[in-house]
């Protein structure tokens, strides 16, 4: 999703990319199609594990420009008086714990070079809906430790900024899409109409970490095609209701 699309976005502006994630068969069949894209396997919902591969992967590369928290996942979309502690803690793990130790990890690196981090929330970290608690609280503490870890790393030349998009059209959220009744990437949830395309929101990522962006830190870019200030629930319009602004 995603994560795919910012790669190759990466890669295509001159980037070395190195990939991490639990899946060695899409981590594989992504890089094998871009240049200049490595990967390396690591369950980042484990801080030690995902501390170790950062300094690796780090290490390997000799330098660190970016680092993009973009490992996520939806986790049980049911009522929180449904939810287990396992399910939370499986959510909490790679939505926020994996994001704080990449990013403690990466720290010396960036340092040096002056890097900066961009990481993946969601419009759920400012807008709740039902069935979603543990994404959107994951997504909102990860907007917070965007903010403090700007205000920690400011003094070494790191910036640290979070997108937040709306729905995206990947398989993250695939089942979503089907259960709305769906058929395409049309919705009648935000003022443009539609789904995003994952390198719509690559492209920001890649900005955030551009020269163009060099006085932006602990920002917030909401991506999500006019979702918040024009949001409706998420289904199809009935055939015959009339929809006014």
């Amino acid at each position: 999703g995603i994560g795919a699309a910012t790669a190759k976005v990466l890669s295509d502006r001159g980037y070395r990319v190195t990939i991490i994630g639990r899946n060695q068969d899409r981590l594989r069949e992504v890089s094998s199609k871009l240049l200049n894209v490595t990967w390396m396997e690591a369950d980042l919902s484990s801080p030690s594990h995902c501390r170790g591969v950062i300094i690796e992967a780090c290490e390997n590369a000799g330098r660190l420009d970016l680092l993009v928290n973009g490992a996520g996942i939806l986790g049980p979309t049911v009522p929180i008086s449904e939810l287990s502690d396992a399910d939370w803690d499986a959510v909490i793990g790679t939505n926020l714990r994996g994001p704080i130790a990449a990013t403690t990890a990466a720290v010396p690196f960036l340092r040096e070079f002056r890097g900066s981090v961009v990481n993946i929330a969601s419009i759920n970290a400012i807008q709740a809906e039902p069935n979603l608690a543990p994404y959107g609280v994951t997504k909102a503490a990860l907007v917070g430790f965007t903010k403090f870890a700007a205000a920690d790393l400011a003094k070494h030349g790191i910036r640290v900024n979070a997108v937040l998009p709306g729905w995206v059209s990947t398989p993250m959220i695939s089942n979503e899409i089907a259960a709305a009744g769906l058929l395409d990437d049309s919705i009648s949830t935000n003022l443009l109409g539609r789904l995003a395309h994952p390198e719509e929101i690559a492209r920001v990522i890649a900005f955030l970490a551009s020269p163009d962006a060099s006085y932006l830190t602990g920002e917030c870019i909401v991506a999500d095609g006019g979702h918040v200030i024009y949001s409706r629930d998420f289904a199809p319009t009935p055939a015959g209701d009339e929809v006014g602004l």
